[in-house]
């Protein structure tokens, strides 16, 4: 019996250094691409990327977006589009997400998926009012979708400033 317990704790040690190991090599790169461009240790070969500017731009701003300084909460957002056609409706999503962006730089947009419907929402609205006079510049700036911009009740997102 001793000799199993001594096993199994010698077996958790080398796991637990295995994992150790791996998330301080994991850690040495600040991103995938920085990872791919390192040379290799065993053969020197390197991996040359050609990219856009703007993937490394996209790739730090995903890091800020999902660090600990959200938090959700209960509140509003105004649906711009909502649709179940099948050919048409995920296009039409992502036109309206890309005008909108272009109209409301400030503004957070979300495209989402809830089979079978492609949905458009717009903005993190603690309160009614808030989502409320948001929704009119949106009916001002979009007059020909007024019949299908409305407020929905969500679980939205709050940034936390420290």
């Amino acid at each position: 019996m001793n000799r199993k317990v001594i096993a199994f704790f010698v077996a958790l040690l080398l796991i637990a250094g295995f994992l150790r190991a791996q998330q301080n090599q994991d850690s040495k790169y600040n991103n995938i691409i920085e990872a791919l461009s390192a040379s290799d240790s065993i053969t020197h070969a390197t991996v040359k990327i050609h990219q856009d500017k703007r993937i490394d731009q996209l790739v730090a701003n995903r890091k800020h977006t999902n660090s600990q300084d959200q938090m959700t909460s209960n509140g509003y957002r105004v649906q711009v589009f909502s649709s179940n056609v099948q050919r048409t409706a995920k296009n039409e999503a992502f036109k309206i997400e890309r005008q909108i962006r272009e109209t409301f730089p400030d503004e957070t947009v979300y495209v989402n998926y809830s089979s079978p419907f492609w949905k458009v929402r717009v903005g993190d609205f603690v309160s009614q009012n808030q989502a409320q006079a948001f929704r009119h510049k949106l009916v001002e700036a979009f007059p020909t979708m007024k019949s299908e911009i409305y407020i929905v009740r969500e679980q939205i997102n709050i940034s936390v400033s420290k």
